[in-house]
């Protein structure tokens, strides 16, 4: 795999998007409806950027996690490093007219990501176009100039649990293990939700063959945790006191019940490091616990139940598997 050109990244960190000594970058690619603006809002905790299913995403946006900031803040500029807009409240709406704005190829936003347990400052997540946009080929150039711009010290890939092996999503592994580096990218099978256990979907088995179906594509022994980030993301909007619209409550319920079911079924399946595995065993083994002890209000119980859906749902698999990185020698 191509290492980065120095020169590209040293551009890139003068618009706009200086490197904190703490900093842990990880670059998020997917195709076009694989869920990856939602696994992002769900590192957030907040539906920040903009989700649907359709190309949402026609610019780099650089996402900073700071402990000690109140709220998201936010400028864009052009690739020079011009700034088109200077720094301000950033807000989902001001994000979609940059998007949509033909001028803007970087976003800078810094706020505090709300999970918990809070991960420490200087996470920064780079939320990249879905190079397979037939209606805008200027989502794979960017796409392609990132992997070789941008200074990662990770690369997540959104797999659609539903789409596995189609033209597209092979395209853009290739695109993948032709430019990206050495390090091998971590591969998040999201919606795995809408697998029917009653038409013999098993979750494990679809588990082995998406890793299957990437050794096929050039990447041996691949990490793979199964997701389900609308759950995780909707979780947390309730747990952080964000409004919920009908049909995400609706959605909600649903994961609620099916994740009562399921249990530790999506986290179980995931192929990680030992040390990740044990500290998502650790966190089911005590809102177990907790949940056994009767609540004292039904607020409680309600706490409980959406502490326990984000750590069954793969979002703190992976919020893990960051931690576990950056303690790493070197990181």
């Amino acid at each position: 795999m191509k290492k980065a050109p120095v020169r590209e990244t040293r551009t890139y960190r003068r618009a706009g998007a200086p490197a904190a000594g703490d900093a842990f970058e990880i670059l998020v690619m997917a195709t076009v409806s694989a869920g990856k603006s939602s696994v992002i809002n769900a590192l957030i905790g907040q539906e920040l950027l903009h989700a649907a299913n359709e190309a949402t995403t026609a610019c780099i946006t650089r996402v900073e996690h700071r402990r000690d900031h109140k709220s998201f803040t936010g400028a864009c500029y052009r690739g020079s490093g011009t700034v088109l807009a200077p720094r301000r409240e950033a807000t989902p709406e001001l994000l979609r007219q940059w998007n949509a704005d033909s001028r803007v190829e970087r976003i800078a936003l810094t706020g505090c990501f709300e999970g918990v347990p809070r991960l420490a400052s200087g996470l920064v997540l780079y939320d990249t176009p879905g190079p397979n946009n037939s209606q805008d080929d200027r989502h794979a150039q960017v796409a392609r100039k990132a992997l070789r711009s941008i200074p990662y010290d990770a690369l997540f890939y959104v797999l659609n649990a539903g789409q596995l092996g189609t033209t597209d999503d092979r395209t853009c592994l290739d695109l993948l293990r032709g430019e990206a580096r050495a390090s091998q990218p971590y591969f998040l099978l999201n919606k795995i939700d809408l697998l029917d256990a009653e038409k013999g979907e098993d979750l494990a088995t679809h588990v082995g063959n998406a890793r299957r179906y990437l050794a096929g594509a050039g990447f041996d022994d691949a990490i793979v945790i199964p997701t389900v980030a609308d759950a995780a993301l909707y979780a947390r909007k309730a747990l952080n006191g964000h409004a919920l619209t009908r049909v995400q409550r609706g959605r909600l319920r649903n994961a609620l019940d099916a994740f009562e079911v399921g249990k530790r079924d999506v986290a179980e399946a995931a192929i990680v490091p030992d040390p990740v595995r044990t500290v998502i065993s650790g966190e089911l083994d005590r809102h177990e616990r907790d949940a056994a002890v009767p609540p004292g209000d039904a607020r409680s119980a309600e706490r409980h139940a959406l502490e326990q859906l984000v750590a069954r749902s793969g979002i703190r698999t992976a919020e893990a598997l960051i931690q576990h990185r950056r303690s790493l020698p070197g990181q």
